[in-house]
């Protein structure tokens, strides 16, 4: 780790820590401020970080982490945001979070806060994102808002690395499928035909089977890759249809395992937005209705737009979601805790970090 110590120097140090927060909360420990944190072992090839989506314009999250980073330093030093966002551009080595900096403290020097120059680029930043900067902004602690922030953004990137370690063997495994289904079809079944037909006997039954699937391959894969491309289109356009996507999303909810990752990382981000704006001071209320665009699936957010109402009326937050079931159980249940022992930030804040560990 890189971190600063009372004085401004930065010191250098190894510890030993199963994940990036832990091993930030030892450093803080010793008295000094954390300024990078990462892995000691090597660049692992198989499993780096590869990006398909060369042409979109949305920053990666590591890179964003950095920069939060950054300037979550620079500002509990207490330095001016512009100040801070030019440090930050002139110590970043990656020119698209300098030109990204740049255009950030542009904005900010013409009178317009940090989360209005965001919310302007929405290609590059996240809603989520967008909201807890605000929250930074109403509380008066941008360098808190900063920080927590990067802390959601290491969160992702070991995420998303924890899927592709597990997704890579199994991957592997599909694709030597192919390359020996495709061997088969192409050299041993035009090999071993031959001598059953040459000598009037008929084809085993698999062996039958797959002369068939080899003379008429060029036909299924056409059919398949029309289906393939029929059942995207139809996707697509049910998603524009206002009065078809809510259905769609919930049946979306169902689907084994996949539908239940849904829901979680939909309540993960509903909860510590909500909770980011009641740390910040914004009534729990507009703070539930502030909450609920960020909630993807349509179906989860018309049910919370349900709850909202019910608050309106008088009803509790936990009660009101309930009541639309459109979380997890225990999300109303640690709400409800929360409401009745006036500590409705921590055990939102709790909810977030137990899904985090369970990752």
């Amino acid at each position: 780790f890189e971190a600063f110590d009372g004085v401004g120097n930065l010191v250098e140090g190894d510890v030993e820590a199963a994940t990036t927060g832990e091993a930030r909360e030892i450093i803080r420990a010793r008295g000094v401020t954390p300024y990078e944190v990462r892995a000691s072992r090597g660049t692992d090839l198989l499993f780096r970080d590869i990006r398909l989506d060369r042409g979109s314009r949305r920053a990666p999250d590591a890179q964003l982490a950095r920069l939060a980073r950054d300037l979550a330093v620079l500002l509990q030093a207490s330095l001016p945001l512009d100040t801070a966002l030019r440090i930050a551009a002139t110590t970043t080595e990656d020119r698209r979070m300098q030109t990204l900096a740049l255009h950030l403290m542009e904005g900010v020097r013409q009178g317009a806060t940090l989360a209005e120059v965001m919310e302007a680029m929405p290609d590059t930043f996240q809603p989520e994102y967008i909201r807890i900067v605000q929250a930074g902004d109403i509380s008066a602690d941008l360098g808190g808002a900063m920080q927590e922030l990067d802390d959601l953004l290491d969160r992702r990137v070991e995420i998303k690395r924890r899927i592709r370690s597990a997704m890579a063997y199994p991957a592997l495994l599909v694709g030597l499928a192919f390359v020996s289904f495709a061997i088969i079809l192409g050299l041993l079944v035009p090999a071993i035909t031959p001598i059953f037909l040459e000598n009037g006997m008929p084809l085993p039954t698999v062996l039958a089977a797959l002369n068939a699937i080899r003379q008429n391959s060029t036909w299924i894969l056409v059919f398949a890759a029309a289906s393939v491309v029929a059942l995207v289109l139809a996707i697509s356009l049910a998603r524009r249809n206002s009065a078809l996507r809510i259905p769609l999303d919930k049946l979306y909810l169902s689907v084994p395992i996949i539908g239940r990752i849904s829901e979680l990382r939909e309540a993960a981000r509903f909860t510590r937005t909500l909770a980011t704006l009641i740390r910040a001071g914004v009534a729990p209320l507009e703070a539930l209705q502030a909450s609920c665009p960020l909630v993807k699936n349509h179906y989860t957010r018309s049910r919370l737009e349900h709850a909202v109402t019910d608050v309106r009326a008088g009803v509790s937050i936990g009660t009101a979601i309930s009541m639309a079931s459109a979380l997890p159980a225990v999300v109303p249940q640690m709400i409800t805790v929360g409401e009745e022992s006036g500590r409705l930030q921590d055990m939102l804040r709790s909810y977030t970090g137990n899904k985090r560990g369970r990752s």
